[in-house]
């Protein structure tokens, strides 16, 4: 039953066009916001009409998220507010009205989707979630399914529907006695009451499937809760080991990121069984890179060499010691006391160009992991830096963008997250060999992880 007609006006400035949907948590609609006459979203929810205080608990909690996001996927939040009548208090969310349809609407219609429009889907959605993964904390949509991607004509993708997320601090899985989810497409970890990062690529996987094969994953033969898929799809061997790799059932056997999963499907990864590990993946190296890696069952070895004299760099090296030169020497030999002078701060800044350029052409970085420990030991000539924790403290390894810009060229890292410690490498690394650093020991420490578990 919706809560209102078309021309209805709400809050004296929005005027319903038509009803868009209704689900499990409210009613949404086309409005036109009357003080700009752009067309907007409006999900509304009735106290009266709700069946449970949990669903307006949930919609609150969408409209929070919804404010805090900024992502070009994710339609934008506009406002949220309340109103109360004699008989009721209806809620309401406005946000950014996209065109398209959602992907089970483009299905009902008909639409066949080739295997190079589901995986362009599919990049799009690990871009949005390596966005909400990386947030502090991290957003888990819990929810990802047909119904909550929206498909423009343009074949540009959004994701909808926030009002089951979690973030670290939340644990309540449950609405009324039913999981916060749809059947089919939550893996078993959640429906158990737990939600991790790779709980959100399961979901994407069991998406994609239903693209394939326009049937639930539920409805799909099944052994020991693997989906048993590869008998009614036509993809590439490739593209089906991918897939299979995101529906593991155990969550230590799926990709744990969703760069690491975006990372192996963009890097045409081959997926192998390994008796040691269960999955094992084989990322290709980037071409020309000298960065070397050692890996065994129980141990990975990073080696960063130098990156060494670099043309881009001939300005800033001329540049320093010119500056030094004309600047220090003089002052040595006309006996100034540096120290206590004025000419203090131009040393400090000659001396900071030296340190820049040897430590950018000569540093090399080392990094060891093993069943227990890590260290990643950083080192200039003869100084050394060393950072050491334990394999169970760690959280994730990201790429990350400081916000820093060098020449114009932004500075970007390898960061492992130990809690709220960041450790950091790779920054001189071209993006090739970052993405692919940051893919190969996310895959071992998954390894690792899940042989402890």
């Amino acid at each position: 039953m919706t809560l209102h007609q078309p021309n209805d006006i709400i809050a004296q400035r929005y005027r319903i066009v038509t009803a868009l949907g209704e689900g499990g948590m409210g009613i949404t609609y086309e409005a036109e916001d009357l003080t700009n006459y752009q067309r907007v979203a409006v999900k509304s929810v009735s106290l009266r009409q709700s069946k449970d205080w949990k669903i307006l608990e949930l919609f609150e909690r969408e409209a929070k998220v919804l404010a805090y996001l900024n992502h070009p996927g994710i339609p934008k939040y506009l406002d949220y507010f309340h109103l109360d009548t004699d008989e009721d208090r209806e809620f309401y969310l406005i946000r950014e009205l996209v065109s398209g349809e959602s992907l089970n609407a483009w299905l009902e219609k008909g639409w066949h989707s080739t295997e190079a429009e589901i995986k362009q889907i599919a990049v799009e959605i690990l871009e949005i979630l390596i966005y909400l993964h990386q947030l502090n904390p991290p957003i888990i949509h819990r929810d990802i399914k047909p119904q909550n991607i929206i498909r423009q004509a343009d074949r540009t993708v959004f994701l909808v529907d926030f009002g089951s997320v979690q973030d670290v601090y939340r644990n309540t899985m449950s609405v009324s006695g039913t999981f916060v989810g749809t059947i089919g497409y939550m893996p078993p970890e959640q429906l158990r009451g737990k939600a991790y990062p790779a709980s959100d690529l399961y979901s994407l996987g069991g998406t994609l499937l239903y693209l394939l094969t326009h049937r639930s994953p539920d409805e799909l033969p099944q052994k020991r809760m693997e989906i048993n898929f590869r008998s009614t799809v036509n993809i590439s061997p490739e593209f089906a080991d991918w897939l299979e790799r995101m529906l593991e059932p155990i969550l230590e056997d799926r990709f744990q990121s969703a760069n690491s999963a975006l990372n192996a499907l963009k890097n045409n990864s081959t997926i192998a069984s390994s008796n040691a590990s269960g999955i094992q993946v084989h990322h290709k190296k980037p071409k020309g890179s000298r960065v070397k890696i050692q890996k065994t069952s129980r141990s990975l070895v990073v080696d960063i060499p130098p990156r060494g004299f670099q043309s881009d760099d001939l300005f800033l090296w001329f540049f320093t010691i010119f500056w030094n030169v004309t600047l220090l020497f003089p002052a040595l030999s006309n006996n100034i006391v540096i120290l206590f002078s004025p000419f203090i701060i131009f040393v400090i800044i000659g001396a900071v160009l030296i340190y820049y350029l040897l430590w950018i052409s000569f540093s090399k970085t080392l990094i060891k992991i093993d069943q227990k420990n890590f260290i990643v030991h950083k080192k200039l000539f003869f100084k050394n830096w060393i950072s050491q924790g334990k394999i169970t403290d760690l959280d994730q390894i990201l790429i990350h963008d400081t916000g820093t810009r060098i020449n114009s060229k932004p500075v970007i890292n390898c960061v492992l997250y130990e809690g709220i410690i960041k450790h950091q490498f790779g920054s001189l690394l071209e993006e090739q060999e970052q993405e692919w650093l940051v893919a190969e020991i996310s895959d071992f420490l998954q390894k690792i992880k899940g042989r402890k578990n």
